[in-house]
């Protein structure tokens, strides 16, 4: 019989050929994305540290619950507004006011980006959930998600796993690394494509002079003076 968890991971598991380049025109996206993304990840280590003298100080794991979650949730929130110029709109629109993606429970990852969201920024979103949805199946226990399913508790997978809030925090940040690895990549590839070319430069003093037939001599005037009295004279 094949394990639950594989059978997960042949459903879900994603080619990791569908690659979606960005485009000279996504540059600005790209750069709003990555500056969000490194806000988080430094948010996310300063709670971490936050955690750790907590734990410390009081000898408490402090596993990881849903109200745990909520309050660090928004104290990086509160990070990432102050960061926000608020003057640029979000390169990560989104359909309602959630965030661009999520994965579930199960490891299904659901949507909710706004279709204006270009290719790039969809696969960055993408890479971040990806990683989610990896470590989601490794946690995945066929029994725990049964009585979850009976008893209506457990239902989510780090409270299903006993799992401590710094491990929830290390999974967002590596997900944010995942983006950033991704973006990074992208813009080194841009650097030389999205140069604008170099403007042609009339040098029109050599044009004048490179009109003059190669060794032709110029003309002497007093010589010209004869052949015009010749001329006139007939002589």
């Amino acid at each position: 019989m094949i394990p639950f968890r594989v059978i997960l991971v042949l459903v879900f598991a994603l080619p990791a050929h569908a690659l979606a380049q960005c485009q000279c025109i996504d540059v600005g996206d790209m750069k709003a994305r990555m500056k969000e993304a490194t806000t988080a990840i430094e948010a996310f280590h300063k709670e971490i540290v936050k955690m750790m003298e907590q734990i410390q100080r009081t000898q408490d794991p402090l596993l990881y619950t849903e109200a745990r979650r909520i309050m660090l949730r928004d104290n990086v929130q509160k990070a990432l507004n102050t960061a926000s110029t608020g003057k640029r709109i979000s390169a990560t629109p989104t359909i309602d006011e959630g965030g661009p993606a999520g994965t579930g429970n199960l490891c299904v990852i659901s949507w909710n980006l706004h279709p204006s969201t270009t290719a790039c920024l969809r696969e960055s979103i993408k890479r971040h959930e990806e990683h989610h949805q990896r470590e989601c199946v490794k946690m995945l226990d066929g029994g725990k998600i049964a009585k979850a399913a009976v008893t209506g508790k457990g239902t989510d997978r780090f409270e299903r796993s006993g799992s401590s809030l710094i491990q929830y925090a290390s999974e967002e940040i590596s997900g944010y690394q995942a983006e950033l690895i991704f973006l990074a990549g992208e813009l080194q590839r841009l650097a030389q494509a999205c140069k604008p070319p170099k403007p042609v430069v009339r040098d029109y003093t050599a044009e004048q002079r490179n009109r003059t037939p190669r060794n032709q001599k110029p003309a002497d005037p007093v010589k010209s003076g004869v052949d015009e009295v010749r001329k006139r004279f007939g002589f």
